[in-house]
């Protein structure tokens, strides 16, 4: 940063004042005036009134970004007077003595004089100087690592004697020899088919153990195969689903249920079996009818934008609907740009350059969306023909069905059941009550959102109206009926979707902020422009808002997108990402271990056309994934890298519920379709009782890494609740005429994928041998089971409750 001498502004300002002032223009001529302005107006208006007087926003009508602005005022009147500063408002305003400015508090007296002088002097005022606020970026914030175009730093080579087995490894070992750390040995090839098993699919093995299988590289073979499964696009949606905060039911005290949202969720899973590209992925859940409306499935994809939460019976629709608006716009930029817009809503985002105007930017994307519960399912030709003879219909019947609403509507309203109408404001009644040409976009969006809360019953019309009023509705709605050839067969359509409320949108505006509206735009550290709104065609309806945004997310040029899902894949392989705040890349996240993997990989990926099956498969063929759990911390490690950031070792981990709930299915044969957790119902006020055990998120909010907690209530859970007991029963009955020896070396192999040794068999019969002596009388009433099956069942649901089975490492 460059500081100019003072003595040169003094010359420049003498320079100004001899070049031609504009009318009504009063240049500082002298060094005092210079002075008065430099030292008190300049920096007092720009750092206290043109953040709400300036061209964003100008409450109270007010400018104060050049002279002109302070001379014409706003809605009380000019701001200043000149050669009277004691009748200026400015003056009152800065003195607390009518209006209070700034509102943070009195300035001092030394600076209200100076301006007080400054007018005095007949407010001189540097020729064509426009105040603009002091930047809120700096170079700082602009030199962030997640703001950096993504590199393709070159791979390190490294003195590993044979341990890389690919690319990864390479810059993993460079750091861990940095560090003085060494890698360690690889894991046993029966602990590694587990690991990969529930890494792609969520399940156990249920082949052959690797030493069984014919020679060659089996490991590959075998990710190759687990790639191709169903059950991997089963177990990859279950992370999709916590980031977009799907579920079954709305949330709140009603907590109604979404009967269509599982639509969504097998859209998902078929995404990930597909390996849809991920830009075409993210793509279709922003656009989809934008882009393909001809296409189900990227119409299904829309269904991300209603996941938000929604209270049915909120009367207070307006806010209701800023608040989904808003949760939208913090969802989409936490869950592909991995940028905490939300601490923006309200201000500026006090630890990374997001600026407030950048939220509501970004939300103008979304505002013009509406659900939709009739999202026709046709390409854009189709939809050009249908719009041409709705419109032929509704031209020919505009008098029919203006005097049908006159005459209908305010009894269908009258009569409203369930929550009914008259609880609502009188302006959202009266946008209810108006024909759809006759609200504004916001009014039609308010009013549809306000119509899940009544029914109504056109069929009992006639019971309402007298004799004279139904004689004509009736004769009308014949005329209507007389007219019905010109109107098109529907299109099919499709429930629980999304689009936009027309061709154009309602206003974004910052609350309590004066000026225009905000327009679509994107982090202003990225792009301060505002959006190119590409054109869609006209029969779509929509505004075009949404695909843009996709587009620019989507772009390779951007720095966050590729980062951020590469990210949260190796995350879910390692337990961390390499930055271990995965949907929070700025300030208060942490920055990247490994920097150069990270946009190598995220450049391959990108490379290879957004495949997240390459993805995996680049990680999981790596050395530093099949690197053993087991390994001894020494001094070193403990003070280098006790947390394992460096990877000197694989980090175990706990199955999640899901996984533990289909690994108790998969181990007594009882998996069949739909049978999966990634099924079951969620239902946000009432969550599974065994996956909520084990940190199964409410789905309110995007979650982009689940707690990983061990608790009592879980022991508990497994050792009390039925469905587990119930599951022990159906093991027990596979090997119920088998011998000890043989049901423990069984039993091993289907849950913890190991032939069981000497002393595992002898820990089985010391419990069969003392489990008389500790188990609970029997009860009087009911026959009792044989001891000895009573002995082998509750083996078993050890087994099914103990570590090894719901640990992987």
């Amino acid at each position: 940063m460059h500081v100019i001498p003072f003595r040169l502004i003094q010359f420049c300002g003498y320079l100004a004042a001899c070049l031609m002032i504009g009318p009504g223009v009063v240049a500082a001529s002298s060094p005092a005036e210079r002075d008065l302005f430099e030292v008190h107006v300049r920096p007092t208006l720009v750092k206290h009134c043109i953040q709400c007087h300036g061209e964003t926003e100008q409450e109270g009508g007010l400018k104060l970004t050049t002279l002109e602005g302070l001379l014409a005022g706003g809605d009380s009147g000019p701001a200043i007077v000149r050669e009277a500063p004691d009748e200026s408002l400015l003056i009152e305003a800065l003195r607390f003595e009518s209006f209070e400015m700034p509102p943070s508090g009195q300035l001092d007296d030394p600076t209200v004089s100076g301006i007080a002088k400054w007018i005095a002097a007949g407010a001189p005022w540097p020729d064509r100087v426009v105040l603009t606020p002091t930047p809120t970026i700096s170079e700082d914030d602009r030199e962030w690592w997640c703001y950096q175009p993504i590199s393709d730093p070159e791979v390190p080579k490294v003195e590993d004697a044979g341990w890389c087995r690919n690319e990864i490894d390479h810059f993993v070992f460079a750091r861990l020899t940095e560090n003085e750390l060494t890698p360690s040995a690889e894991a046993t090839p029966d602990r590694l088919q587990r690991r990969v098993h529930f890494a792609l699919t969520g399940l156990p093995p249920c082949d052959a153990s690797p030493n069984a299988q014919p020679q060659g590289d089996w490991y590959a073979a075998q990710i190759d195969s687990l790639l191709g499964h169903p059950e991997y696009g089963e177990h990859q949606a279950r992370f999709w689903l916590d980031l977009v905060r799907y579920a079954d039911s709305d949330g709140y005290n009603a907590d109604h249920a979404r009967p269509h949202a599982h639509l969504y969720r097998d859209y998902v899973i078929r995404s990930f079996n597909d390996d849809k590209p991920y830009d075409r992925f993210v793509r279709e859940q922003l656009a989809g009818d934008e882009i393909d409306p001809g296409n189900r499935d990227a119409l299904i994809g829309t269904m991300y934008l209603r996941h938000w939460i929604y209270e049915w019976n909120q009367r207070d629709v307006e806010g209701q609907w800023q608040e989904i608006l808003s949760d939208v716009t913090e969802t989409t930029a936490d869950v592909f740009l991995a940028q905490g817009l939300k601490c923006a809503k309200c201000h500026d985002h006090k630890f990374d350059p997001l600026l407030q105007r950048d939220f509501f930017a970004m939300k103008a994307f979304f505002t013009p969306i509406l659900p939709r519960e009739d999202m026709p399912v046709a390409d854009v030709p189709t939809r050009e023909e249908y719009l041409r003879q709705l419109h032929a219909w509704e031209e020919a019947t505009e008098t029919i069905r203006s005097r049908l609403h006159e005459i209908e509507t305010p009894v269908l309203l009258a009569h409203a059941t369930r929550e009914g109408v008259d609880k609502f404001t009188e302006e959202i009644q009266s946008m209810i009550g108006r024909r759809r040409r006759d609200r504004t976009l916001y009014e039609h969006q308010i009013a549809s959102l306000a119509s899940n809360q009544f029914d109504l019953h056109p069929d009992k019309l006639s019971e309402w109206m007298d004799g004279e009023t139904e004689t004509e509705r009736q004769h009308l709605r014949g005329q209507l009926a007389e007219l019905a050839h010109l109107k098109p067969k529907p299109l099919p359509t499709l429930p629980f979707v999304a689009g936009d409320v027309g061709t154009d949108s309602p206003p974004t505006r910052i609350p309590d902020h004066d000026g225009p509206p905000i327009e679509p735009g994107y982090p202003t550290i990225l792009d301060p422009e505002p959006a190119d709104i590409v054109a869609v065609p006209t029969a779509l309806q929509s505004t075009g808002r949404r695909s843009t945004l996709a587009a620019w997310i989507t772009d390779p040029q951007n720095p966050l997108t590729a980062r951020v899902i590469v990210n949260r894949v190796w995350q879910q392989h390692f337990g961390r990402g390499l930055v271990e705040t995965a949907s929070d890349f700025g300030r208060l996240g942490t920055p990247p271990s490994h920097p150069e993997l990270l946009d190598w990989l995220a450049t391959r990926f990108i490379e290879d056309g957004w495949s997240l099956k390459k993805l995996h498969r680049r990680i999981l063929m790596s050395a530093t994934y099949r690197q053993s759990s087991t390994r001894l911390k020494d001094e070193n490690i403990d003070s280098v890298d006790p947390q394992n950031v460096l990877l000197w070792r694989m980090n175990p981990r706990r199955l999640s519920g899901e996984e533990i709930h289909d690994a108790m299915l998969a181990a007594c044969d009882e998996l069949g379709p739909q049978k999966r957790a990634i099924y079951k119902n969620v239902k946000r006020n009432r969550l599974d009782p065994f996956l909520a055990a084990f940190d199964f998120p409410d789905r309110v909010r995007s979650q982009g890494k689940r707690h990983r907690t061990t608790t009592s209530p879980q022991a508990l859970m497994l050792m009390n609740n039925k469905w587990v007991h119930d599951r022990a029963k159906r093991l027990e009955a596979q090997h119920h005429d088998t011998s000890l020896h043989d049901m423990i070396q069984a039993v091993h192999q289907q849950l913890f994928h190991r032939d069981a040794g000497p002393q595992d068999h002898q820990r089985a019969a010391q419990f069969m041998l003392s489990y008389p002596d500790n188990a609970p009388e029997q009860s009087s009433s009911g026959k009792s089971q044989d001891d000895t099956t009573k002995a082998r069942l509750a083996l078993l649901h050890a087994y099914l409750c103990s570590s090894e089975m719901i640990y992987v490492d």
